[in-house]
């Protein structure tokens, strides 16, 4: 399906799922996935069923899982950001859908032995509703609600994303860590 820019069809979660699986595993694009993300009419009712905050950090909620992509609802309070980390090679993109999105790239600046990382200041940029945010293969960012009000995000990751390697900006250093989705246990 060719879809254009603004001007492109919107299309439902059930052809998201028919054009993932056609997309290719190795060399599609950030650019490519942005692209069909935005055709998304995600219907607000699947959103809202999926929006569970959680008091001392963000919360993931699944949303769908293939073996090409995952989508998640990640629910933030004032004040919850993620860790510096990359996506272990997966492409990702983020659309807001309630708040405001406070995105850092980090670029990694030096090397200074095996294992030790020199991480680069951060560019921010500012991702108000209906607004997107990018992460391509390799790059090192972090998400964060910096308003005062809840902020609601939609993530798709191109292939799943089952661990990430998360940065300690002090210490220079990388860990891989496996992730958990939010369960409505954490809730209760």
């Amino acid at each position: 399906m060719a879809i254009g820019s603004e001007t492109a069809q919107k299309i439902s979660l059930e052809d998201f799922v028919l054009e993932m699986m056609h997309m290719p595993k190795k060399g599609s694009t950030v650019d490519q996935l942005l692209q069909l993300f935005r055709s998304l009419c995600l219907c607000d009712e699947l959103i809202e069923e999926n929006i569970h905050f959680h008091e001392t950090m963000y919360s993931r909620n699944l949303i769908c899982r293939t073996p090409r992509f995952d989508m998640l609802v990640l629910c933030w309070q004032p004040g919850q950001t993620s860790s510096v980390h990359d996506h272990c090679g997966s492409l990702n993109c983020t659309r807001v859908y309630r708040g405001q999105l406070t995105s850092r790239v980090f670029t990694i600046e030096d090397q200074p032995e095996p294992g030790r990382f020199v991480l680069g200041p951060a560019e921010e940029e500012k991702v108000g509703p209906g607004g997107f945010a990018t992460v391509d293969r390799g790059q090192i960012h972090q998400l964060a609600n910096t308003s005062d009000e809840p902020l609601v995000t939609i993530h798709v990751y191109a292939q799943p994303l089952k661990t990430m390697n998360v940065y300690d900006v002090d210490a220079q250093a990388r860990e891989r860590v496996t992730l958990r989705y939010s369960l409505e246990d954490d809730f209760a």
